[in-house]
């Protein structure tokens, strides 16, 4: 009975395992990274690099000291940073607290509960009540809710709201893709809004009418239709003075712009410092209130060289400025960065000036600092970072190849290039150095310049080094013979339209053995969301394809979102678990990375998604967490531990790297069919130790039996002659782990089976 009881309880348990998640990736900041000195090793260098950033403080973790959150408008990510021993710490574990941005953020205090509030861009899928019309150009408000030890917010309106001349209550408007104020503007303490609506060229006031006694009403008011009598003169980057009516300068209407107010000259009012999206340099314009009878704002002077008499980044395009604190000496600084989405420079763009003056009541004297602001740090390539971890150079650890934009003053957004990033560690150790910043030189002798680029690598030839095939924008592969030899790497081209496959724009190929019969097919993410599968017909020297997909949609997946008309599916499938069957980590637009299993060269079986599968930290359950849009991943065990890692690349440029925890078997597959049966067969014992026995229903063919470690190496060979019904294999000389078992009749019928050896 005591038995019977424990079988059943094993039972159960195993039961239990099959159908809990069993898989999750953790945060690391485990992986070596040096800097381009080859000397000193990056601290954070897994932030995931910035692209057009967006600087605000508040108090995370309830110290007293303002922390430091940048947003970055490229797939709305929040970073957090924490204050500890006078420099700032990358602290992820805080990002999970804050709800989703959209746009821009401003951080202030908007309720005076002494708590920083949150305010974003709206928009439709904000609403707070079902069937409630949003304004995309208004602002969300968030309340900071938080007690002690925990760190809340509440949506408190998707639609702040001001009362015009008319007394018709209509949403607040800040154009969403500019950066425009919201700060005390006339000192009376409570926070007033300035924007410059879009199509026009002069600032537009909302004030803030809320009683003295009830700081958590709304209450807003068209305050100027004019603010600070100036007009944006858009052709010569310069403001006209002294306008007291409704005015378009000469040249047109503005079309994108980032502004900041602060106290520049310490004269008690906001002076402007402008910048905007057609123009290099920021625009300072002196606030005039306090010589004007009549006490209002009105900029009478502008000094087109700001800042002056210091270091100016005349290489950004659409500079935006930021003052914070940013050193914490209790004295506010300045950055300046780009609010451009494309086609700018994108590394060492965030420039950070110090300001010297000895406290925020005497003027402001800013010397430059740096132009690398927290990116010297990190990985940060510039824009679209593929990584693909291989062994490049055949010394057993894996080396790391990042397709990438790269510094826009070399390819001005127009091509990308490879980064060879060599392991100069050890297969337990890993210590990665940027080492070639155009591997294999893809972009000579080409028609037209490559772009969107993926690499994949795998031995084609069976010559013992692995060759690379090449997408990129137009849907054609490229093919690169490994020509390397024992002290050189070389890749010679041989084909720019391999098999004349073209799977649609924008496509995303992987070399891997989906069938296990020893030779490396094609997985191809494409545009739309779906993979397809070509595969290889010919031999492990000579592989062949059709250019029609074996499987169109692999596995009847989709990464593509309801709401988009494309998906970008990034995939990299790799059996984590062990277990003979196929999971696929698949990057894309706009749902990050998510997981699927029981990837399959049979058409008949349909993958299943894993959801809330990354952690942030380890003390946090895991969760659907956004890395931004355009990601990509590659998965690699780079220090020969029990477990692979997972590196994740995205459109700003940087990396997020994760460890893997594996609890059990990941699929709920029992099936060890992992082809279509056109004739039976048993394998047993599964699993085996040191023989197996194969019986076969097979009676006029002969059968050629092979045995396929999980690398696609093939292991063992043999023969079944015409009428035999069965076989033994010995199984003493290879290791405990995974095989496939790949059974094939001389008229070409095939059966491929899971073996696992105990």
């Amino acid at each position: 009975m005591r038995k019977f009881i424990l079988a059943i309880i094993s039972l159960l348990f195993i039961n239990s395992i099959m159908n809990a998640q069993n898989v999750y990736f953790t945060l690391a900041n485990t992986a070596k990274f040096l800097k381009r000195n080859n000397t000193d090793t990056l601290k954070y260098p897994f932030v995931g690099g910035f692209q057009k950033p967006q600087f605000n403080k508040m108090d995370l973790d309830n110290d007293g000291q303002k922390d430091l959150v940048v947003f970055d408008g490229i797939g709305d990510k929040v970073f957090t940073y924490l204050w500890k021993n006078n420099s700032w710490v990358y602290e992820p574990s805080y990002e999970k607290f804050l709800p989703n941005i959209s746009q821009w953020l401003k951080i202030i205090d908007f309720n005076c509960d002494g708590k920083d509030d949150l305010l974003t861009a709206s928009g439709p899928a904000y609403v707070l009540n079902p069937g409630e019309y949003v304004k995309s150009n208004s602002i969300r408000y968030l309340q900071n809710i938080s007690t002690t030890n925990n760190l809340k917010f509440k949506q408190r309106s998707n639609c702040l709201t001001y009362i015009n001349s008319a007394d018709f209550e209509d949403c607040l408007e800040f154009t969403p893709t500019d950066i425009g104020a919201i700060e005390d503007m006339d000192n009376d303490g409570d926070p007033d809004v300035v924007y410059m609506p879009s199509g026009s060229n002069y600032f537009d006031l909302y004030r803030n009418r809320r009683p003295k006694n009830n700081c958590d009403s709304i209450n807003f008011g068209f305050g100027v239709n004019f603010w600070g009598h100036v007009g944006y003169k858009v052709n010569t980057h310069g403001f006209n003075f002294g306008l007291d009516a409704y005015y378009l300068g000469k040249g047109g209407k503005h079309v994108s712009n980032s502004f900041a107010v602060f106290d520049t000259d310490a004269d008690g009012d906001k002076d402007l410092i402008y910048g905007d999206g057609f123009f290099n340099t920021l625009i300072f314009a002196k606030n005039g209130r306090e010589s004007n009878s009549l006490l209002r704002d009105s900029f009478v002077t502008e000094d087109t060289i700001f800042p002056r008499n210091t270091y100016r980044p005349l290489d950004l395009s659409w500079p935006t400025p930021y003052f914070q604190d940013f050193d914490n000496d209790g004295i506010t600084d300045l950055i300046i960065t780009t609010n451009e989405p494309a086609a700018v420079k994108n590394t060492n763009h965030i420039n950070l000036y110090k300001n010297t003056a000895t406290s925020n009541n005497t003027a402001a004297k800013f010397q430059f600092v740096k132009e690398n602001f927290l990116i010297d740090e990190m990985i940060d390539l510039g824009g679209n970072s593929k990584p693909v971890f291989v062994d490049i150079d055949n010394d057993d650890d894996q080396d790391l190849i990042v397709a990438t934009q790269g510094n826009y003053s070399s390819t001005k957004n127009n091509f990308e290039q490879l980064y060879l990033y060599k392991n100069i560690g050890t297969k337990i150790n890993p210590v990665f150095s940027l080492a070639d910043t155009n591997f294999a030189n893809i972009q000579a002798d080409v028609r037209l310049p490559l772009t969107n680029v993926i690499p994949t690598f795998g031995d084609l030839n069976n010559d013992g080094k692995k060759d690379m095939i090449l997408g990129w924008y137009n849907g054609y592969l490229n093919y690169y013979e490994n020509t390397s030899t024992t002290s050189t790497i070389n890749f010679t081209k041989r084909d720019s339209n391999y098999f004349n496959i073209n799977a649609g724009t924008q496509i995303a190929p992987q070399l891997i053995d989906l069938n296990a019969d020893g030779k490396l097919d094609l997985v191809i993410g494409k545009y739309n969301g779906t993979l397809a599968y070509y595969q290889n017909t010919g031999t492990v020297t000579e592989p062949s394809f059709n250019s029609t997909p074996t499987i169109d949609s692999l596995g009847k997946l989709s990464v593509r979102s309801r709401n988009e008309s494309y998906g970008n599916a990034y995939p990299f499938v790799f059996d984590l678990d062990n277990d003979g069957i196929y999971e696929a980590l698949i990057g894309s637009y706009s749902k990050s990375v998510v997981l699927y299993t029981d990837i399959s060269a049979n058409p008949a079986i349909k993958a299943r998604r894993i959801a809330n599968i990354f952690k942030d930290d380890a003390n946090m359950a895991a969760d659907s967490i956004s890395q931004g849009v355009y990601t990509s991943v590659t998965i690699a065990n780079i220090d020969a531990d029990a477990s692979p890692e997972v590196l994740i690349g995205n459109q700003r440029g940087g990396f997020k790297f994760y460890k893997s925890t594996i609890l059990g078997k990941i699929s709920l597959s029992t099936t060890n069919d992992l082809t279509e049966q056109t004739f039976e067969a048993k394998i047993y014992p599964n699993p085996a130790k040191n023989k197996l026995t194969i019986e076969t229903d097979l009676l006029n063919e002969k059968a050629q039996v092979s045995i396929i470690n999980i690398l696609g190496a093939t292991v063992i060979n043999q023969a079944m002659a015409r009428g035999t019904q069965s076989a033994n294999i010995e199984l003493i000389n290879l290791n405990a782990g995974v095989y496939f078992v790949k059974i094939q009749t001389e008229t070409g019928k095939q059966l491929v089976k899971r073996l696992v050896i105990e």
